[in-house]
């Protein structure tokens, strides 16, 4: 009996809660102080940037069981790519590991290498996704028609939809807008359709993907079918369920191709014909840096991005 009683069992053989006084109960953890001071230097980035990057640092200790300035840069690197064969993944995995090492003052030159050969790879399998595309993709001629097909048969929530991704190479979050019929309305941080009288109409954004950047954009279209589409929805929203925007562009878009895809159909078109002018206007118009349309919406290799010529651009606007 004596024995069972020195491991903590009953006289029937269960076990038993070890006691512990009223102090041990109320003694808090100890703070995580590497998380700590990452958090720290996070400060003054986007709450969704400081969200990806906190679950990015969670994750990887979880799979290390250690903190990651005691972890060796060849054993970070790993663990990455072991969590996810995605390589953007591996790259925001590994890019925590660098900024951690960094930070406690530890070398990160294998870490930076690797962050090299992520953002090729990541390059070179954009552009062959991208080629692959290509090949069944539509022409912006069978866009075009289809888009004064949606206007003449009166469908004028898709015509909305498709010709702004056509004409403004808008993004989905762009599409969530509000019509007002004076300039004096467009009040607050949001999308508005401006629609004075007769064909102008005066696109309005202040929430979109890149405004931090490029601030807000005003665009003026002097399309009549815009302006009548855009009075027929009275006082409905574009989108019903602006939660949902993602579902109702991509299912009203041209083949269902959604925004980007149909971006990539444009830029397509456009690179072939070595139509720089044009190049830059979508880049103005979307908020988007021309090197990251020529690779992150490149379908095309590299060999045939020098068999371009120049010619001028034709606005639609």
């Amino acid at each position: 009996m004596a024995d069972n009683e020195d491991m903590g069992t009953t006289t029937e053989g269960e076990t038993t809660e070890p006691e512990t006084t009223e102090e041990e109960d109320n003694v808090e953890p100890l703070p995580d102080q590497e998380l700590e001071i990452f958090r720290e230097s996070l400060q003054g980035k986007s709450k969704a940037t400081i969200t990806s990057y906190t679950q990015a640092y969670l994750k990887m200790k979880k799979a290390l069981g250690k903190d990651l300035h005691d972890t060796s840069e060849k054993l970070l690197i790993k663990t990455a790519e072991q969590l996810t064969t995605n390589l953007n993944s591996q790259a925001a995995y590994i890019n925590i590991g660098f900024l951690i090492r960094k930070q406690w003052n530890q070398d990160v030159r294998e870490l930076v290498k690797a962050r090299q050969v992520k953002k090729q790879s990541i390059i070179e399998y954009t552009r062959e996704e991208n080629a692959k595309a290509a090949s069944n993709m539509p022409s912006v001629d069978m866009f075009d028609k289809h888009i004064d097909f949606l206007y003449d048969h009166k469908m004028y929530r898709e015509f909305i939809i498709n010709y702004l991704i056509r004409n403004c190479h808008v993004r989905n979050q762009d599409l969530l807008f509000e019509v007002i019929r004076k300039r004096a309305d467009a009040v607050g941080e949001k999308n508005f359709m401006w629609l004075p009288r007769g064909n102008r109409v005066v696109y309005i954004r202040r929430a979109y993907k890149t405004k931090d950047t490029y601030g807000e954009k005003v665009t003026e279209f002097k399309d009549p079918r815009l302006a009548v589409a855009l009075r027929s929805l009275k006082n409905d929203p574009l989108i019903p369920t602006p939660s949902q925007v993602g579902y109702y562009v991509k299912k009203l878009s041209f083949q269902e191709m959604g925004e980007g895809a149909l971006l990539k159909m444009i830029l397509n078109e456009t690179r072939t014909a070595g139509d720089w002018h044009q190049l830059n206007k979508i880049s103005s118009l979307r908020g988007t840096d021309v090197c990251t349309l020529t690779t992150s919406y490149n379908i095309q290799k590299d060999s045939d991005e020098g068999k371009a010529t120049i010619k001028k651009g034709r606005n639609k606007n």
